[in-house]
């Protein structure tokens, strides 16, 4: 690893970022029959390759989950009312309150 790309909440290290290239690419140059044969391929999956990513799929959502409450709390802890982050996450007030509320201050 040389390098970090960073983003909210994720780092991405060079191998990685060229490894999704690689993937772009080779999507690209599919056929649309072969585009067809990977999404059978994938929607089909056996039982036992979807049990053995789930707890990593659970891992990731954890730490989404996490990275989301720390800034929700950066956000309440500066004063951002209720409705703006509701707003700013494409969700209703109550729902964000819901979701959220014991991620920062409970006022406004």
């Amino acid at each position: 690893m040389q390098r970090l790309v960073a983003g909210p909440g994720v780092y991405i290290c060079n191998e990685r970022v060229e490894l999704a290239t690689w993937v772009v690419e080779d999507a690209a140059r599919a056929t649309p029959e072969e585009v067809a044969r990977r999404r059978t391929e994938y929607r089909t999956r056996p039982p036992e390759d979807l049990h053995s990513m789930l707890a990593d799929m659970v891992r990731s959502a954890d730490r989404i989950e996490g990275g989301l409450a720390a800034w929700i709390t950066r956000l309440r802890e500066q004063g951002t009312d209720w409705p703006t982050i509701a707003g700013a996450a494409g969700m209703g007030v109550d729902g964000a309150r819901r979701r959220f509320d014991a991620a920062g201050p409970a006022s406004s």
